[in-house]
């Protein structure tokens, strides 16, 4: 799929999970057309369902809604749950659902986060649907308005119709085609969306990442929950270090998956021996997946710095060329740093044997895994 870099944007930062909720209530509700939902984990709580029943009630006043939920991601989801949306008149369906028929694929998820409303609002990021990511989570998400969305469209509908074994060339009937959604939109923010996943575009967020930071001239700045890079993502920071760019990453103190964090530490030592700064957040679980690089360019969205997000799983990410969108993220990347404490060679010299083979142990199985 075609990566086409869109103009007329407005872009809203959503750092917090009550406000991000607060938003995709505001435009769920006030839907006029269409809602499309594309997410890795929905949960059956009191998120969960504050959300199916906004969705139910627009499906019975005739908005056309499609679902695709990953099943993986989304397992605890109950038969009535489901039942509840499919009987509204919701078009629902479970991305890779466990079978014999789908066993060859299985460990390709569709870990994206996508709404879209009228084909003229947005949503994209790390926040999924559930009470926890509300609460102990710190997360980024972005509302767009504007032409970016239609890019989330394509890649919605093709993800639906890959689900449906359909094949479809073109997106008109779906999509708005002229520009009469995105009037009043004064930032005209640029944004590229970018999807990766199984296919040619495997390896699509991975390499647009190389680029940026092997084109950097004065920082890169990433903040990611799970970061086991491989050769080439690693080369690439160290090289930007080596030529002066302020190199600096945000990691969890704590994971949802241990071996995962375990593996993390295991690149500390070499990546602050080539000048690149590591700072372990230590309040709530860090999931939000961002960089940014010099002041021009900053990245948001659903992929995580591993082999799963850049060549296994389904992701989405959006690329901002906004100055004054960097700088706002620029400042969150700050307040983040209070939460965190940086590691030294001091520090890691100190550690304890125990943990030295719990991060070689985690290195090694990551790779396997």
């Amino acid at each position: 799929m075609q990566n086409n870099i869109t103009l007329d944007n407005n872009i809203r930062l959503l750092l917090d999970g009550g406000e991000t909720l607060s938003a995709l209530k505001e435009a769920l509700t006030h839907a006029q057309g269409c809602i499309n939902l594309e997410y890795f984990s929905f949960h059956d709580d009191e998120t969960g369902n504050t959300i199916k029943d906004i969705l139910t009630e627009r499906a019975r006043h005739g908005i056309k809604i499609r679902m695709i939920i990953d099943a993986a991601g989304s397992w605890r989801l109950t038969k009535k749950f489901i039942s509840d949306i499919k009987s509204s008149g919701i078009e629902f369906k479970f991305f890779m659902p466990f079978s014999l028929r789908n066993l060859p694929g299985i460990i390709h998820r569709d870990h994206r986060k996508i709404i879209t409303v009228d084909n003229t609002t947005g949503f994209l990021g790390g926040f999924n649907i559930g009470d926890i990511y509300l609460r102990q989570w710190r997360d980024t998400h972005i509302k767009i308005c504007g032409e970016a969305v239609r890019e989330l469209d394509k890649i919605f509908f093709s993800m639906w119709d890959n689900n449906s074994g359909k094949k479809r060339t073109c997106y008109a009937q779906e999509i708005i085609t002229d520009s009469e959604g995105f009037e009043g939109i004064k930032n005209c923010v640029p944004v590229k969306i970018i999807a990766s996943g199984k296919g040619e575009n495997f390896r699509a967020i991975a390499d647009e990442y190389i680029k940026i930071i092997s084109s950097a001239k004065k920082r890169v700045w990433i903040t990611t929950p799970y970061f086991v890079p491989d050769n080439k993502f690693i080369d690439a920071l160290q090289s930007a270090s080596g030529r002066g760019v302020d190199v600096r990453i945000i990691i969890p103190s704590c994971s949802n998956h241990m071996l995962v964090s375990w593996a993390a530490q295991s690149y500390i030592d070499s990546l602050i021996k080539s000048g690149i700064r590591i700072f372990i957040y230590q309040d709530r679980f860090i999931h939000a997946k961002t960089m940014i690089a010099d002041s021009h360019v900053a990245s948001v969205g659903s992929a995580n710095l591993d082999s799963l997000s850049f060549e296994i799983n389904y992701e989405v990410q959006a690329l901002i060329y906004s100055t004054k969108l960097v700088s706002e993220l620029e400042k969150v990347f700050l307040d983040d740093l209070i939460n965190c404490t940086e590691e030294t060679h001091e520090i890691r010299k100190n550690r304890p044997l125990s943990l030295r083979i719990k991060e070689s142990a985690g290195r090694l199985l990551a790779a396997i895994l």
